[in-house]
């Protein structure tokens, strides 16, 4: 995991029997900015790399567009040996937006049989802003925080495990010293053991373990809720049947 700024760079491995993709890419980035995303495939058996296709209606109000529609490779890939690439997507300047980018790389063995192997990136598109409001948290940035958390599974480990970094790293906003320890009030999250170490946090964001056996955290957006005593209540994190995270 390398850091830009508040920009996370995050790699996740996925593999199956014929080889292995590390798939690296920014946590969060500004409208108007391009999206890069790096794949380096390895192959565990020799196969023959047909093409990278992706599917971009998970993200929220189409931030996301690329001129091409698919990434042709056409070649075969040897046992032991790797390939680089690197995907450029761009975003539209003013437009905000979040979700997932379905990734599916199309192969075929050695014996002919056409495959598919598929994997999923999540992307946060935000106007960098600076978490100011001494008395709480602004309406808007509320919203962002609940939609992007109750958006995914994992977004809720990762906001339990750090939620200043998941303020920085995910909604791209700024949050000083004094605001976090007024954030860390209001949110009910000054509790021993947190913010989880860097190993820790790192796995939950990369989806290998869960915060402390949590299944679901979902938050509520109150209008006005300044005016609540329990805006957020995390200790209420409601148990749902678990898909991978």
């Amino acid at each position: 995991m390398n850091h830009t700024s508040n920009v996370m760079l995050i790699t996740t491995y996925h593999t199956n029997n014929f080889f292995q993709i590390s798939c690296a890419y920014p946590s969060v980035i500004q409208p108007g900015e391009e999206l890069k995303i790096s794949l380096n495939i390895t192959a565990i058996k020799t196969c023959e790399l047909k093409k990278v296709t992706w599917n971009l209606d998970g993200i929220t109000n189409k931030t996301v567009k690329i001129d091409i529609a698919n990434l042709g490779l056409n070649q075969d890939l040897l046992e032991g040996k790797s390939l680089d690439h690197e995907l450029i997507f761009s975003t539209e300047v003013g437009k905000e937006g979040y979700g997932e980018i379905n990734m599916t790389l199309d192969f075929s063995t050695v014996d002919g049989l056409e495959k598919a192997f598929s994997w999923d990136l999540w992307i946060s598109i935000f106007k960098r802003v600076l978490a100011n409001n001494k008395n709480a948290l602004e309406d808007d940035l509320r919203k962002r925080l609940v939609n992007v958390v109750n958006a995914r599974t994992r977004n809720g480990h990762i906001f339990m495990a750090d939620h200043v970094r998941f303020f920085s790293e995910f909604l791209n906003v700024e949050v000083t010293a004094e605001i976090a320890v007024i954030l860390t009030d209001e949110l009910l999250l000054e509790e021993e053991g947190l913010p989880v170490n860097e190993e820790i946090f790192y796995a939950i964001v990369t989806g290998q373990t869960q915060f402390y056996g949590m299944e679901k955290l979902e938050l509520i957006y109150e209008e006005y809720c300044n005016e609540s005593d329990d805006n957020f209540d995390t200790d209420d994190a409601r148990e749902v049947p678990l898909n991978p995270i």
